[in-house]
């Protein structure tokens, strides 16, 4: 496969100012464990505007996007399996981890490799490191994934669109629910119907949950859930705390929420669900990722009510991969090709941001 001496990627640096296409070298020689890979097709990720717009800082300037697909152009002589297992060749297409991690430090041993002490992550890390590569950040022409990261073939039936999303949003959702558990019966809210809650509807829905009652300020996309799996949808915006706490009573049978799921980045959700959860209820907090999210809640009603509240942030390599099978079963089930709508060249990345921006589509997609 032939591959160039430069390539261009969209540099952000700093908040109020135009990404700018930039180029960079390739790097003529790769480490043993890595793997160059030509960029197929980039989603445009909720952190990644938060970045943008100063809600997190980053170390920049830096390459943005971390929901990625591409094709292996080049191999480091130590690299030899996928994450399933399955031999890597030149050419094959892969999804892989947000992060890479060592392998060796306590929270790597304590199976929180997605809180390495020498973490990795793509699309957060600046072009000015020692990695050996700038191009770290999915929106750019090609990517280099360093050692330490998991990578995974992906299946020649699920289109670019539908799989690119899944090592961000998807794995973490299914950190999610594999976290905080779900029986067959339950009744759960999830908290917000972007992505990650369209995503969890269909888990959840996957996993026998029995109600799935689904709340954002957006009709649109609560209709969309309603594809995906939800029973009831609430918009919060026209609905106050006592017709919602109506609306769950009715639907449990008066008993309250066996579990709740906040994918909405407000904290404020977090007393609601609180409210709502039935006694030894259990609730999963995955979007409160802006410092600064202080809740409001009654240590006493925890206490009394035997609740158990879980936080999470990224998610296990394992999750990548099952992500992904998930989407094979159930690409067909669920509507994952009417999530990304509309589509950017990288020449287009300011306006595709715009885009994003607006909140009127799930996902934003650059193609290469």
């Amino acid at each position: 496969m032939e591959i160039p001496k430069e390539c261009s990627a969209a540099v952000f640096e700093k908040i109020g100012s135009r990404i700018e296409i930039r180029e960079f070298s390739l790097p003529e020689k790769i480490d043993d464990n890595a793997i160059l890979c030509r960029t197929s097709f980039s989603t445009i990720c909720g952190s990644d505007l938060h970045t943008i717009t100063g809600k997190r800082i980053e170390p920049v300037p830096l390459i943005l996007g971390h929901e990625i697909t591409g094709k292996i152009v080049r191999m480091g002589k130590s690299v030899e399996n996928d994450g399933f297992g399955n031999k890597l060749n030149i050419g094959d297409r892969i999804s892989w981890t947000i992060m890479a991690s060592c392998g060796k430090c306590y929270y790597c041993n304590k199976g929180l490799p997605q809180k390495c002490e020498k973490l990795v992550k793509y699309g957060h890390t600046s072009i000015n490191n020692n990695l050996n590569s700038p191009l770290l950040g999915g929106y750019g022409e090609y990517v280099y994934i360093v050692p330490g990261t998991v990578v995974f073939k992906v299946p020649d039936t699920l289109p670019d669109e539908i799989a690119a999303p899944a090592n961000c949003a998807l794995s973490t959702v299914i950190n999610a629910v594999d976290t905080i558990g779900i029986e067959k019966g339950d009744c759960v809210m999830v908290q917000g119907a972007g992505l990650l809650g369209l995503n969890a509807c269909a888990i959840l829905k996957e996993a026998g949950a029995k109600e799935i009652i689904i709340t954002d300020v957006i009709d649109s996309r609560l209709e969309m859930a309603k594809e995906f799996g939800a029973t009831a949808a609430v918009n919060t915006k026209n609905t106050d705390d006592a017709q919602l706490k109506k609306i769950i009573s009715d639907l449990t049978g008066g008993v309250g929420l066996d579990a709740a799921i906040e994918v909405c980045g407000f904290s404020p959700a977090v007393k609601t669900a609180i409210d709502n959860l039935r006694t030894g209820g259990r609730y999963l907090i995955a979007g409160l990722v802006t410092p600064g999210s202080l809740l409001n809640i009654d240590g006493n009603t925890i206490t009394r009510k035997y609740l158990t509240i879980r936080g999470i942030h990224n998610y296990n390599p394992e999750h990548l991969g099952k992500a992904l099978l998930f989407l094979e079963k159930n690409k067909e089930k669920y509507p994952f090709n009417e999530i990304v709508k509309i589509r950017f060249p990288l020449s287009g990345i300011n306006d595709a941001v715009e885009a994003s921006k607006s909140g009127e589509f799930i996902r934003v997609g650059i193609s290469f």
